[in-house]
């Protein structure tokens, strides 16, 4: 199986915790989709759950509407970008999977990766400290890495002669 594996340049990083902090007022769950352009494995843009389901967040926690995926895919379509991972807070410093984020992810495909955030990204998260990553392997089976595993970096710095 191949490794997956993820970048998102930090001001795109900032943008998108930024925004999460903001829909989630500190008091409820907020999240959104992660897109790259083609097959490559750079996060270019991000669109919130609420975006494209107004209601998504209305209970709480996170419950995305199949009628949103309509819109998303004529995004991505006219875009030329696809589906890499998805995002969304917890309330506490805990970041684990609860059941219904192990039984019902987002996109359903194998390689697909979701990142919970901790404090529903209230605290300062310039870095991937305490965000859980998981990588879905399909038939609801999750695998679980680490923030040193290498699996998804934020780009800090542009590399020379690129």
């Amino acid at each position: 199986m191949r490794k997956a594996k993820l970048k998102i340049k930090y001001p795109l990083w900032e943008q998108l915790i930024a925004e999460l902090r903001g829909r989630g007022h500190g008091k409820r769950e907020s999240g959104a989709l992660l897109l790259a352009k083609g097959q490559e494995n750079e996060i270019v843009r991000f669109i919130c759950y609420d975006d494209l389901d107004p209601h998504a967040f209305d209970t709480g926690i996170v419950r995305f509407d199949t009628s949103g995926f309509i819109p998303l895919w004529k995004i991505c379509q006219a875009e030329g970008l696809q589906v890499v991972a998805d995002v969304h807070t917890h309330p506490s410093g805990w970041t684990g999977q609860s059941s219904s984020d192990t039984y019902h992810p987002i996109i359903h495909q194998a390689g697909h990766m979701a990142l919970i955030v901790p404090h529903f990204a209230m605290k300062n998260q310039k870095t991937l400290r305490g965000v859980g990553i998981y990588e879905y392997l399909g038939a609801y089976q999750w695998k679980t890495w680490t923030r040193y595993s290498g699996i998804f970096k934020i780009i800090r710095y542009a590399k020379r002669n690129q």
